[in-house]
């Protein structure tokens, strides 16, 4: 069936700045006034995969307001918005199932940089849009300065739009700055992506326009990183440098008292977002003479030798300083406030015809699988933080893992659909024969279940994975790589480029982390931890005692040391079981690996039990105190979760730095750390150290106080996406057939 809508928003939504937040206030002006909105995402060729959703598009999607568009669904649309020319400089890898009576290509950048470079090719893009939709391209500028880069005559198939298609802006949402005396210092401020071409080349001409005399002015910069201090080193001590965020920008601009935009020589700039941001606040606004052809009267404009005069100048002068705050609110009202955007489409002769009210809001999308590939690793680390990210996947996306692990039961057990591809180690196989037999395998279930996100987690990337990403170009592939990596696994960083995407998950000892993943070559985006289950999400203490048996009065002392396949821990382990039942009042719960069997060790002692649990972390409100090793999700769980907990680390050569860990947990108060090889004779002290009640209190103290949100999500969304998305960043007419 067809999805009917008004309109149809084409975009790439992982631009941080200006694009998306036009985009985003453009598709939800368009919903207020009773559009039937869809979006359909595009993979461009501009911006790294490893960039998430803008945030505010994302919260259009997620509300149900803006309807998500499967790349194979049939769309009847009244106007197709394209934004941005970039993105479509290559053909889509798919036929899209698109008609439509309007077609406008949305133009945000302008042809030619200032330098002369051309920054895209606009016949092959006409050439592109049309074959993707079959239809007349109306070129639509954001701005006169985008107009004019236009080379005449225009592409076949093209025509240019009477008017320029300007940002919107919704006024609400930019409350006007309260009229107060102008304190000293005088607060200089602006806001950007963190990109070297959005500020002057030069430092003296960076401290012209943002001066360092710290006895007047105070300089506050909304998206500083390090490249100011490489452009401008040293960067002045008064000016205040803030990361790039998309949150709390009208807050940022309700403290300042003057806003000053300055950019490279190389760089053109289309419209401007955040000065038209600044301008609805009611700020005075000092800008280059090259925007004046857009914010006319509403803006200040200078070279940065005239800055500093201007701004003492309306700094002892309240009374023209408001008026010029005033002319700017004015101007922006007038002409890019939402109320305008329903003319903007009458002009185009649109037929909007919104949905009644009894029809459904949002058609069910086209079910997808989603491919979870992993590596067999020592424990069941990379298969639990994949069920993580499964679990918290939308309907419609269906999780199949294949996976190394001999713990895939685990998998089976979830309800999920799973495939055993043995390891070589497992099979007895040289490991060049078994590479050539893993991609023979993977490849026939690619083509079998044809899924558009193969997600990765592994620490090892084997030839037959790589050669086997290679045949499929139009699969996103994800690299879920954790970090803490030993330097045993810096040859694996050569396969970075096999991926479309690497997400790291979150590592709260990261400040301790010094391995090769630091210095990649590629893209890595970093999410919170991953837990497979919130800690809020745990049974109660009363539930989960009741569930495995324990009474209620004894003390519980969970033990989660591992299969201990490749680093010996029994010693410790008996060391530390006998240390802990030296109290009277104390149990030990010794919780066995998925990956071994139950071997009791002290059967003969009742406050001694071995069970096989999992996941045990569902259960650990029972637990008064645990030992456990640092492997990545255990040391998560056991902080976050605010269990008192000595880390007994497994430092064989080939894992992760799990003494890292127990060593931010030491010194941050979240823990403590038993290592086997330099702790020999320590067990009674720290076990004392755990049991004590006044220590416990302090280590739970200090583990809530970590603010944290998990991770898994921030993946889940990033699968999500990208499986129902476009690809446009290879040019497919170069492909061997």
């Amino acid at each position: 069936m067809s999805i009917q809508l008004d309109l149809l928003f084409v975009a790439d939504c992982k631009f941080e700045g200006g694009t998306s937040s036009a985009i985003a206030t453009e598709m939800l002006v368009a919903v207020r006034a009773g559009y039937r909105v869809g979006l359909l995402m595009i993979k461009g060729p501009l911006l790294p995969a490893t960039f998430p959703t803008h945030p505010e598009i994302r919260s259009l999607l997620e509300s149900g307001l803006v309807e998500r568009i499967d790349p194979t669904s049939d769309v009847q649309a009244e106007a197709v918005l394209v934004h941005h020319p970039n993105i479509l400089e290559n053909r889509p890898v798919c036929r899209l199932n698109i008609r439509t009576r309007l077609l406008l290509l949305v133009l945000h950048h302008p042809m030619y940089d200032r330098q002369g470079e051309r920054q895209y090719d606009i016949d092959r893009v006409v050439q592109n849009c049309f074959d993707s939709f079959f239809m007349e391209v109306v070129l639509a500028p954001v701005s006169d300065t985008v107009r004019r880069s236009l080379r005449s005559p225009l592409p076949e198939n093209a025509a240019l739009s009477g008017e320029n298609w300007t940002n919107l802006i919704l006024l609400d949402d930019w409350p006007r700055k309260k009229s107060r005396e102008i304190g000293n210092p005088v607060v200089i401020g602006r806001h950007s992506r963190p990109d070297p071409l959005k500020w002057p080349n030069r430092r003296t001409e960076a401290l012209l326009a943002y001066p360092d005399d710290a006895g007047r002015y105070k300089v506050r910069v909304l998206g500083a990183g390090p490249y100011l201090e490489e452009l401008y080193r040293p960067v002045p001590q008064n000016w205040e440098l803030l990361p790039f965020s998309w949150d709390g920008i009208p807050e940022f601009l309700q403290s300042l008292d003057f806003y000053v935009y300055f950019h490279s020589d190389e760089w053109s700039e289309a419209f401007g977002r955040t000065i038209l941001e600044a301008l609805a606040v009611g700020l005075v606004v000092i800008l280059p003479p090259t925007f004046r052809e857009i914010f006319a009267e509403a803006a200040i404009y200078a070279e940065p030798g005239e800055v500093q005069d201007i701004v003492d100048r309306l700094a002892g002068d309240l009374e023209e300083y408001q008026k010029q705050s005033d002319r700017a609110h004015a101007f922006v009202s007038s002409h890019f406030s939402a109320d305008a955007y329903e003319q903007r489409l009458a002009r185009f002769d649109l037929q909007v015809r919104s949905a009644p009210a009894s029809a459904p809001v949002l058609q069910p999308l086209p079910e997808r699988p989603i491919l979870f590939l992993s590596s067999n690793g020592i424990g069941v680390g990379h298969l639990v933080q994949q069920m993580a990210i499964a679990d918290r996947l939308p309907s419609g996306l269906n999780s199949v893992f294949a996976t190394m692990s001999k713990a895939h039961s685990i998998v089976q057990d979830s309800g999920y659909l799973s495939f055993f591809l043995p390891h070589h180690t497992s099979i007895d196989v040289p490991s060049e024969n078994w590479n050539t037999m893993l991609a023979e395998e993977l490849y026939d279930l690619i083509k079998f279940i044809e899924p558009p996100v193969l997600a990765y987690d592994a620490t090892a990337v084997f030839r037959g994975v790589t050669e086997v990403l290679a045949e499929f170009p139009d699969l996103i592939s994800v690299w879920v790589r954790r970090p803490m990596w030993a330097p045993f696994h810096e040859p694996f960083m050569q396969s970075e480029t096999s991926f479309d995407l690497i997400l790291e998950p979150g590592e709260l000892a990261h400040a301790f982390d010094h391995g090769p993943t630091l210095h990649g070559n590629v893209p890595v985006h970093t999410v919170s931890p991953v837990l497979q289950i919130d800690p809020t999400a745990r049974l109660s203490r009363e539930s989960a005692r009741a569930a495995l048996g324990l009474d209620d009065e004894v003390r519980v002392v969970a033990l989660q040391l591992g299969s201990g396949v490749n680093f010996d821990l029994s010693g410790a382990r008996r060391e530390i079981i006998d240390a802990i039942l030296e109290y009277p009042d104390t149990f030990v719960l010794d919780i066995c690996s998925p990956l071994v069997n139950v071997r009791a060790e002290c059967s003969e002692n009742p406050r001694y039990r071995q069970i096989s649990l999992f996941p045990s972390f569902r259960f650990s409100r029972a637990f008064d105190a645990a030992v456990s090793v640092a492997g990545y999700n255990a040391f998560h769980e056991q902080v976050l979760g605010a269990i008192p907990t000595l880390f007994v680390p497994n430092e064989a050569p080939e894992m992760d730095r799990q003494a890292a860990r127990g060593r931010w947990a030491e010194l941050t108060g979240c823990g403590l750390m038993y290592r086997r090889d330099r702790d020999d004779g320590k067990a009674r002290f720290l076990v004392r150290q755990l049991l004590d009640a006044d220590e416990q209190s302090f280590i739970r103290s200090r583990c809530h106080a970590i603010r944290w949100k998990n991770g898994a999500i921030e993946i889940a969304e990033f699968i999500e996406d990208n499986a129902r998305l476009v690809r446009t960043d290879r040019d497919v007419t170069k492909d061997v057939f």
